[in-house]
């Protein structure tokens, strides 16, 4: 059952009407805030808030806030300096304003001066009902509602609205893995970024994302916890709505975990215990920010496979090495091909070709009906997972392309068994786009790409497990 503070987080993520206190043209941050607006297409409005200015970068603005409209807003942003936070507090809460984003830094990152800073906003925010995101972060983005409160300008991409749902205490760090993920045509669901966390959280977060129709994959960026016990009722929760987490949790060397406390104060914890929680409730824990893409892009295209094993098929017998090598680094089973398959592959295959897994076609294999090689490896139930060749069109009259992508395409919309195709050649614009318009999981880095397998793999374990307790 999701918690009061996430049925609050549905109004908070929601925003429509945001009073930005101490908006000026002067530093930037502000035509930041309205770039990301109109980036997302936003419908809301904003009501800059400066003492000396009628307008702020073309937008009406009010010299206090007793003098915003009344009973019309519904969230406040605040970019003055920490001093003066706890009295704009104050104001917005006499004018019943009480989501509120505070991008300002100066607190727990800072030592012991600036964490006492920290608890008197905290102890002011809930004990008036105020609900806070922040200090010293950049804020969110709902893609799919087309609200925007971010300060942040380095996200690069086409805009593209999907069910990837993001969160970290990284403004900086995450901003590079959404624009990972847009660049790779993965669309977004919720991006938000928490700070030092003086009291929304990311655990909160990731709880409002679990019960998120609109996400069907949690991508997380996390320095620390605050509170254990909620992350793991949060995990049992993503478990049961097979909602993965995949997660890069920093601190496995002390230097991480330092570098973790003077970012945003975090308390990063005792690297193995969560090591432990991770495993006992099925978020898998990733190295690197590619990782975590590449692993996302499966899990948001795939159905998750019913069995362990996995099936391999390309062109060149020194790829099938390459391949199995990887397996095995991975820990993802290869299993013998049933008799069935083999005999029918004998049939379909040059006479010189030995088939086995990884299935090598050879040279002339393709010219001789790859659609029913793979009809044979789809009908193996020894086969959960398949991986097929697929040759990147370099444009729409690539017949080569069009001829081994047929094979697996005619299959991709029916098959209970996901249907991960890994490239034989470098991937341009026009072939990413096509995958994308075809909703194709496809590896362009096989390193990658198998440790997103393993990872889908075992997720998939862990959810067959999880409900027989």
């Amino acid at each position: 059952m999701p918690s009061d503070i996430q049925k609050r987080l549905q109004r908070f993520f929601n925003a429509r009407h945001i009073a930005v206190v101490g908006a000026s043209a002067k530093n930037g941050w502000f035509a930041n805030v309205l770039a990301n607006a109109a980036w997302i297409r936003a419908d809301g409005r904003f009501y800059p808030v400066n003492p000396g200015a009628d307008e702020v970068c073309g937008v009406k603005a009010y010299r206090t806030i007793a003098a915003l409209p009344a009973g019309v807003i519904d969230f406040a942003a605040i970019l003055v300096k920490e001093e003066q936070v706890p009295d704009v507090l104050r104001q917005l809460r006499e004018r019943r304003i009480e989501n509120v984003l505070l991008f300002s830094s100066g607190y727990g990152e800072t030592g012991e001066a600036g964490r006492e800073k920290q608890r008197v906003i905290e102890a002011f925010c809930r004990r008036e009902g105020m609900l806070l995101m922040g200090p010293n972060c950049l804020g969110y983005m709902n893609f799919p509602a087309r609200v925007s409160m971010f300060l942040g300008r380095a996200v690069e991409g086409a805009l593209q609205v999907g069910h990837i749902g993001v969160v970290g205490q990284s403004g900086a760090t995450t901003e590079v893995l959404v624009t990972k993920l847009l660049k790779r045509r993965l669309g977004i669901s919720l991006y938000a970024t928490t700070g030092n966390e003086a009291l929304l959280t990311v655990e909160d977060c990731l709880e409002y994302l679990v019960h998120d129709p609109e996400t069907k994959v949690i991508a997380a960026f996390c320095e620390g916890f605050r509170n254990i016990p909620k992350l793991e009722a949060v995990a049992r929760a993503a478990a049961r709505r097979q909602v993965p987490i995949l997660m890069i949790k920093v601190g496995r060397s002390a230097k991480a975990v330092r570098a973790a406390r003077s970012h945003t104060g975090a308390l990063a914890g005792n690297d193995a215990v969560l090591d432990g929680i991770f495993r006992q409730w099925g978020i898998l824990r990733v190295d690197t920010l590619e990782e975590l893409v590449e692993a996302a892009n499966l899990f948001v295209h795939c159905p998750l496979p019913r069995g362990t094993g996995l099936g391999v098929c390309t062109l060149s017998g020194g790829l099938c090495g390459v391949y199995a090598d990887l397996c095995a680094k991975y820990g993802i089973e290869l299993p013998a091909l049933g008799p069935e398959t083999l005999a029918g592959l004998r049939a379909v295959l040059p006479d010189f070709a030995q088939p086995d897994n990884p299935l090598d076609l050879t040279g002339g294999g393709f010219q001789r009906g790859v659609d029913r090689v793979i009809e044979l490896l789809l009908n193996d139930e020894t086969l959960a997972v398949l991986a097929p060749l697929t040759v990147p069109p370099k444009g729409p009259d690539d017949a080569f392309a069009e001829l081994i992508n047929a094979s697996f395409l005619t299959h991709l919309a029916t098959s209970v068994k996901p249907l991960i195709p890994i490239m034989f050649r470098e991937a341009g614009d026009f072939a990413r786009s096509y995958y994308q318009e075809h909703g194709i999981a496809a590896i362009e880095d096989p390193g990658l790409g198998f440790q997103a397998m393993a990872h889908l793999i075992n997720y998939a374990r862990f959810a067959r497990e999880f409900q027989k307790r």
